[in-house]
Parts: C-alpha cells; sequence; structure tokens
C-alpha cells in the first residue's frame, strides 16, 4: 500500500479509537481485522504499540500545532476554567479557550490535568499560568468566567489580576437552591418516598401495575442530585405527575412513610410554577 495512504488510514483508526472510546486493543480483535481486511485487504493494521507510541503522538503534535496557530491569530481570548473530581476521587482541573474567528465562537480545551497538590488559591494560579504560558495567551486574556469557590475567584483577582466572570448556570443554582430551603421539610418528604421505590423492587413494581390500572403511562420517579438544583424539580415534576399511584401504592406497600398533605401537594405544584422558567435557562 502506498505510504501516504496508509498513514492516513493508521490517522483515521486513532482518530475513530479516540471520537469512540475505544481500546488501542481493538486492532487485535477478530471481527474488526476481519472487518478491515473486508474493506481494503491492502491495509495493513497497526499493532496497538504502533498506534499508542507513534501514530496517536504524531496526530496529537500535528492537531495542537493547527490549534496553537489558529490561537495566535485571536487577538482576545476568554477562558473558562473549572475543578472536578473523577468516580475514582481524582481531582482534574480543566482549561477551555473561546476567541471569534471568522465571526464564529471558537472553543478549545487547552488542557486536562490531575491536580495533586491542595486547591489552594496560589497553586490554581501557578497551574493557569503554566497553561496561558503554554499556549501562548497570557497577554490576550479578557475575562475568565469560573465558579464562585473561593479559591479559585482569589486566584484569578488577588494574584492573577484577571477579570473574573462567575458561571451564570451556577449563580442560578445558588439562587433557586436557596429559595428551595424554605420548603425543605416538604422536598425531604419527597425524597424519603422517591428513595424507597428506587431501594424496594416490590414497591416499584406495584407503582407500575398502579399506573396501567389506572391507565396511565408507566413512569419511573426521579432522584435529585445535590448539586443540581433542576434535578430537584424534575424530581419533583415527575412525583406530582404520578401523584394518584404514589398515593395508592403507599397505602398498600407502606402506610408508614411521611405522605404529602393536601397542602403539600399544592405547594408542589406552586413551586413546580415558580421555577419552571429558572430550568428552562438553565437548560439553554
Amino acid at each position: 500500500m502506498d505510504p501516504l495512504r496508509q498513514s492516513k488510514l493508521d490517522e483515521a483508526l486513532v482518530r475513530m479509537i479516540a471520537c469512540d472510546f475505544q481500546l488501542f486493543s481493538i486492532v487485535e480483535d477478530k471481527g474488526f481485522k476481519e472487518y478491515s481486511h473486508l474493506l481494503d485487504p491492502s491495509y495493513s493494521l497497526p499493532s496497538r504499540k504502533t498506534l499508542s507510541e507513534t501514530v496517536m503522538p504524531r496526530l496529537y503534535d500535528k492537531l495542537r500545532g493547527d490549534i496553537m496557530d489558529k490561537i495566535k491569530i485571536a487577538s482576545a481570548v476568554c477562558l473558562t476554567t473549572d475543578c472536578w473530581t473523577s468516580l475514582t476521587t481524582t481531582s482534574y482541573m480543566t482549561v477551555t479557550c473561546h476567541f471569534i474567528e471568522d465571526f464564529q465562537m471558537t472553543s478549545y480545551l487547552l488542557d486536562c490535568f490531575a491536580l495533586t497538590d491542595r486547591h489552594t488559591a496560589a497553586h490554581l494560579a501557578r497551574e493557569l499560568t503554566r497553561v496561558t504560558n503554554e499556549w501562548g495567551v497570557d497577554d490576550k486574556i479578557v475575562a475568565c468566567v469560573t465558579d464562585n469557590a473561593s479559591n479559585i475567584v482569589s486566584a484569578l483577582k488577588g494574584h492573577l489580576h484577571w477579570d473574573h466572570i462567575p458561571f451564570f448556570a451556577h449563580m442560578l443554582n445558588l439562587i433557586v437552591r436557596a429559595a428551595l430551603k424554605e420548603v425543605q421539610a416538604m422536598l425531604q418528604k419527597v425524597k424519603t418516598i422517591v428513595e424507597y421505590f428506587h431501594r424496594s423492587t416490590v414497591a416499584s413494581d406495584k407503582l407500575k401495575d398502579t399506573q396501567k390500572q389506572m391507565g396511565q403511562e408507566s413512569l419511573q420517579l426521579k432522584q435529585d442530585v445535590a448539586t443540581r438544583w433542576n434535578s430537584t424539580y424534575y424530581m419533583l415534576k415527575r412525583f406530582t405527575e404520578i401523584k394518584d399511584p404514589i398515593i395508592s401504592t403507599l397505602a398498600l406497600t407502606n402506610a408508614s412513610l411521611p405522605n404529602l398533605s393536601p397542602d403539600e401537594w399544592e405547594m408542589s405544584r406552586e413551586i413546580l410554577d415558580i421555577i419552571k422558567p429558572f430550568e428552562e435557562v438553565t437548560t439553554e
């Protein structure tokens, strides 16, 4: 096979592996080998070592160079950054660059790296300085968007002296969370009932049967997530949608659970009306 075509196919294979989250060992799978041979018998599949140590680094350097050239042309950039924890409890920091290119918003991930030291403002500022220096944007930053965590705000304002803009969605989250504290007792009842149905397969099956008997669509209850207020909205919305099946099922399976009073059921509907616009804006 022509070396140029071999190289293009190798790069296409690496792109597929990266985009589809495949393993390098896919090149050793019998089915994939047969499929590749059928597509082009002259193509020789590279080994996974070649993919990981040669093809991918080569493609990475090429893409990084292309992105670097585009960022050099930009007259000004905005950054977004956030710290997060993986399922394996490893802390990471992500930095993304945004700028206008041909009248269109363009965004590139500059870095995503593990944070090994304490998340102090000074340490976060050093990491941000390292990333921006590597990409040559340190003198082009007009603003940086983050959440309202005190360490990152201090890093931007106190150490780097960048203009800081808080995440709009995070601000909405704080506003609605503060408002929902006023009805926490009612929400805790809902959460307790939802958790009961998620724990008990007997109750869950009975709820489905009750919905069918009442001629309703079989819908599952949704649990909320502490860090996302809109999950509370979805939980409450689904809860009110299947009010009657819930009341009937609890009476048969666990009458000891704290059910909602008529006033609380009415309150739940009113809360949904109030926070629905916030949910729409957050989603957008």
